[in-house]
């Protein structure tokens, strides 16, 4: 789950989750110049940045995330989306290779790189991280589901007051960790590479 500095950026975020971009790139900018040093902050606006398709800034904002926060596969992971969303796949690759060896228990990672060796023609590389995906997904699962209770049944059944459009990210989200059948329809969804069908 993101982790928000402070009530600034979940409002920045929040504004980006909703497309209003020009909004949330002012308060990213505000709080970039305040808290130079924040990778997710950076992370968050390079993502905006992707939206905008200004490339050069957008990597900027990766590369010095990565730079705080070597160690962390999802750096990697975030500039590694970036660089395939602008055309360098094989740079992809390597960040996503990085990714997986700062976090082996990665399942995105494995998938997302097993796409882009598929996309250039890699298929026995692409087949073995999608295996790998698919081994660490159904091990995360078998770890995340039986310690929890389906709570599917459980909570409240508050929908009948909200339409789904006043549903938010968050608690759309959220239901992946309340529901077996949810972790398995996003797990799944993750192994298409985030397409819908």
């Amino acid at each position: 789950m993101q982790k928000f500095l402070n009530t600034e950026h979940e409002k920045a975020y929040n504004l980006m989750l909703e497309k209003d971009y020009q909004q949330a790139l002012k308060i990213f900018d505000d709080l970039i110049y305040l808290f130079p040093n924040e990778a997710n902050l950076l992370s968050d606006r390079g993502v905006i940045f992707i939206h905008q398709n200004k490339k050069e800034a957008a990597l900027q904002d990766f590369d010095q995330a990565v730079f705080l926060e070597n160690s962390y596969g999802y750096r990697y992971a975030s500039r590694a989306y970036a660089r395939d969303f602008f055309g360098d796949t094989e740079a992809a690759i390597l960040d996503y290779e990085k990714a997986i060896e700062l976090d082996p228990e990665d399942a995105v990672s494995y998938n997302n790189i097993g796409l882009l060796q598929e996309k250039l023609g890699y298929k026995q590389k692409a087949q073995k991280n999608f295996k790998l995906a698919d081994e660490i997904s159904k091990t995360q699962e078998e770890i995340l589901i039986p310690q929890q209770p389906d709570l599917e049944n459980e909570v409240p059944k508050f929908q009948e007051k909200s339409s789904i459009k006043n549903k938010s990210f968050f608690s759309e989200f959220l239901k992946v960790f309340k529901s077996k059948k949810q972790f398995r329809e996003f797990i799944g969804f993750i192994k298409k590479g985030g397409k819908l069908k």
